[in-house]
């Protein structure tokens, strides 16, 4: 596992994506004269993104590194358990640190724990589309490319477009936790749909671990 954290805390795209955030957090009220469900809205978007390009970029340098580590430890389920471990550490402190420099601190510690549970679990999500579809950096190219722009897209639109209403709950649920926010006096009612969106990532981490069991054996 320290290898994979290496590879996600020593590279300049982590790192640059997370201050940026950082950033946006401290100053984005005085630049776009937003409100703060608006600013959480946005945040979740950035560390769904985060997630989701450092998360791609682990399993690039995976794929281009690791050829000796692979050989000399020949377990799957070591390998996925230590990358998934990296995933889920990673979203730890990009949540935290997001939440704490946000400036949308409540007197109510219930209310702050939710803001960065929420935030945790978004940024799982994006990490859990990234591992589903890391066929990009295997054998398709292509599949895993167009893959991951579907699942953003189903992410950002699920519960804003009718047609997909019916279908609604396959879908990644980000849209669907930024329209509750803005359409609640509170935070707390976020929980649900973030444990939903904890449950989904999950299952596509799920997924993607006998997917590519699998084709490691053929």
């Amino acid at each position: 596992m320290k290898n994979y954290l290496q590879f996600i805390f020593q590279n300049f795209l982590y790192l640059t994506l997370l201050f940026s955030i950082i950033v946006f957090g401290l100053t984005a009220d005085k630049l776009l004269s937003i409100d703060s469900h608006e600013k959480y809205s946005l945040l979740l978007i950035g560390i769904f993104f985060l997630s989701l390009f450092s998360t791609m970029n682990l399993y690039y340098y995976d794929k281009k590194y690791n050829h000796y580590l692979k050989q000399k430890v020949d377990s799957y389920w070591a390998e996925f358990f230590s990358q998934f471990l990296t995933i889920i550490i990673s979203n730890l402190i990009s949540g935290i640190l997001i939440f704490a420099f946000s400036q949308i601190f409540s007197p109510d510690i219930i209310l702050d724990l939710v803001g960065v549970l929420t935030l945790i679990s978004v940024g799982i999500l994006g990490g859990s589309i990234a591992a589903l579809f890391k066929t990009q950096w295997y054998n398709h190219s292509s599949f895993g490319q167009i893959g991951i722009l579907v699942f953003v897209y189903l992410a950002l639109s699920g519960s804003v477009i009718s047609i997909f209403k019916p279908v609604q709950i396959l879908f990644p649920p980000l849209s669907e936790l930024i329209t509750n926010l803005h359409s609640t006096a509170s935070i707390v009612s976020l929980l649900p749909v973030s444990g939903q969106t904890l449950a989904y990532s999950l299952v596509l981490f799920l997924i993607s671990s006998f997917i590519y069991k699998r084709n490691r054996k053929s």
